[in-house]
């Protein structure tokens, strides 16, 4: 069995067929414990830490089959509302046919919140999205880079949402899918660029903050075929980046 890194990603072959598709996402200090920094409940502590390796997952184009939760605090009640939040996330990508599996701390009092996921998927080889840009491929950004109490906690409508995604998922003009995380779009786009052998030339004028942190995945960025990019203007927030040379 062969397996290799992609990105944040883990690809194993499942026969010559198939591979799957590990990613994993970790929040500390984010709750409402004592020492917790950011004052959150414990729900969204859930939701928006499995939001990342979702995401992560499902732009490699795979379907999501597995997911572990390991709560670093006790079942009752922070583990309750972080797998509640787990649940909510899953539900809102459409999720359904899934495992969910995990641990908590039982044995010590904890006085901060803490969370590790891991998503596992499948994908047909055909079927992923992954190194497969093309040069002169427009990179374009969707959703707006927000992290901790920027995020608004019922909805927020600046975000990329699961229901673009997988419109994008479904695009034959769209090459490539990234998450952008805590190292911003810049740093996201030239790891594409370099994972297909070609460079990434900035856009002389571009309307986002492309070195903040996009937090819990509030952004992404694809590879899109040039000529489409009218069309996909159309789904809002999205922004012109630059392309592949």
């Amino acid at each position: 069995m062969q397996a290799h890194k992609v990105r944040d990603l883990t690809l194993i072959k499942v026969g010559c067929k198939k591979t799957m598709i590990i990613a994993c996402d970790s929040c500390g200090g984010a709750g409402n414990k004592e020492y917790d920094i950011l004052k959150v409940p414990p729900f969204f502590t859930g939701k928006f830490t499995a939001r990342v390796a979702v995401m992560e997952v499902l732009c490699s184009g795979a379907e999501i089959i597995a997911i572990t939760n390991c709560v670093c605090n006790e079942m009752n009640d922070t583990g309750l509302e972080i797998i509640k939040g787990i649940k909510d996330e899953l539900l809102e990508a459409g999720i359904n046919n899934t495992v969910l599996t995990g641990s908590t701390e039982e044995n010590f009092k904890t006085l901060s919140t803490g969370l590790g996921v891991t998503v596992i998927g499948i994908v047909k080889n055909k079927n992923l999205k992954l190194n497969r840009s093309k040069e002169g491929s427009a990179i374009i950004s969707i959703g707006l880079p927000k992290v901790g109490g920027e995020i608004k906690l019922g909805h927020d409508d600046e975000i990329i949402n699961y229901k673009i995604l997988k419109k994008l998922l479904n695009l034959q003009c769209v090459y490539e899918i990234v998450p952008v995380g805590s190292k911003g779009v810049l740093h996201e786009a030239n790891t594409l660029a370099k994972a297909n052998n070609l460079n990434f030339k900035l856009s002389s004028q571009v309307n986002l903050d492309i070195y903040k942190s996009a937090g819990p995945s509030t952004v992404i960025i694809a590879a899109v075929k040039a000529d489409f990019l009218n069309n996909l203007y159309l789904l809002g927030n999205v922004n012109l980046i630059g392309s592949l040379l």
